[in-house]
């Protein structure tokens, strides 16, 4: 009778064992796959044609629910804002402060470019700021960045006898071509492919980004993600997925040039060393808005010293930033 129970009690042993090796083994495999459906992120991204479209061009690659789309008109961005048609939107820093400004619920997630603007010349003598006294500097978008930077740093600096002037950005390579503008401010990738195709040297005479480190010690950031705020409060896991392919998106683009360089390329229809160019020429990395914050409001509040309307005409509260 012993040796029953002995025995009874070893089937009974055996059987929880293996039941909680079956229950443990579909446990993780169910963890398995939902930590792969959490790996996929259903989501559009619109951008513009800069520097910050870069890292969205490998995501919309490599992630088969990601879909990229562009704006280039403020009137494009604002329908499609208007429409959710995008649930991360790349914006100039100033513009989504602007926006923000009048009403719109915009939260900044993320910055991502912190350089990709220069003012060149096709004067050989031109190699600084001062070279440009008493000349006729072009910009693209007055009010925006290109304008208001460049005529802070002329004032900054004292450069007499300047005149700023406008130019549509399309129309650069052609003006630089036929010699009606010699000196102008220019972002990449434009700068790379208009340099590529003129007969005649461009000679930066300044990069921006290097001359605000130089004056205050600090980066120039100038586009981010936006979010829509409602659709965030909600999204929080879709945003952490995206923050985490975002800073990997920026990462391959100067790791793994053998596969981000042919799909820019693509993107831009230009050849692979146009793009190696513009990449290296842009000072692309990862900051949450969070990360970022001191740099952007450093940046709002010179702008709202030269031109406050730019931003809305106040500093954006603690609430433009989004808190993960």
């Amino acid at each position: 009778m012993k040796k029953f129970y002995f025995l009874f009690f070893i089937v009974l042993l055996t059987t929880a064992v293996i039941s909680g090796c079956s229950e443990k083994s579909s446990q993780a495999t169910t963890g398995d796959q939902n930590s792969e459906e959490q790996q996929t992120l259903k989501a559009t991204i619109s951008a513009p044609k800069s520097p910050a479209i870069f890292p969205s061009i490998l995501l919309a690659e490599q992630q088969k629910d990601i879909e990229l789309i562009t704006w280039e008109t403020a009137d494009t961005l604002l329908a499609q804002i208007q429409k959710k048609q995008a649930q991360f939107i790349a914006l100039p820093l100033n513009m989504g402060a602007n926006l923000y400004a009048k009403g719109m619920p915009l939260q900044l997630i993320q910055v991502n470019t912190f350089g990709s603007m220069f003012l060149v010349s096709t004067y050989d003598k031109v190699q600084k700021l001062e070279d440009l006294a008493h000349q006729t500097i072009f910009v693209p978008s007055q009010g925006g960045p290109p304008d208001i930077l460049t005529n802070y740093l002329i004032a900054q600096n004292n450069i007499p006898g300047v005149k700023l002037s406008f130019v549509n950005l399309s129309e650069i390579g052609q003006q630089l071509a036929s010699g009606a503008i010699q000196h102008v401010v220019i972002p990449e990738p434009l700068l790379s492919i208009v340099q590529a195709n003129l007969q005649t040297d461009l000679h930066i005479a300044i990069n921006f980004e290097e001359v605000w480190q130089k004056q205050f010690s600090k980066q120039l950031p100038q586009t981010g993600i936006f979010v829509n705020k409602a659709w965030a409060s909600s999204n929080q896991h879709a945003i952490k997925q995206f923050q985490a392919l975002s800073e990997q998106a920026i990462t391959d683009l100067y790791q793994q040039p053998d596969v981000s360089l042919p799909l820019l390329s693509d993107f831009f229809k230009s050849n692979e060393k146009i793009m190696e160019s513009a990449l290296t020429n842009s000072s692309l990395h990862f900051q949450t808005a969070q990360q970022a914050r001191n740099e952007t409001e450093a940046y709002f509040k010179i702008l709202l010293e030269i031109a406050p309307d730019s931003i809305g005409g106040a500093l954006p509260n603690e609430d433009f930033y989004y808190n993960e």
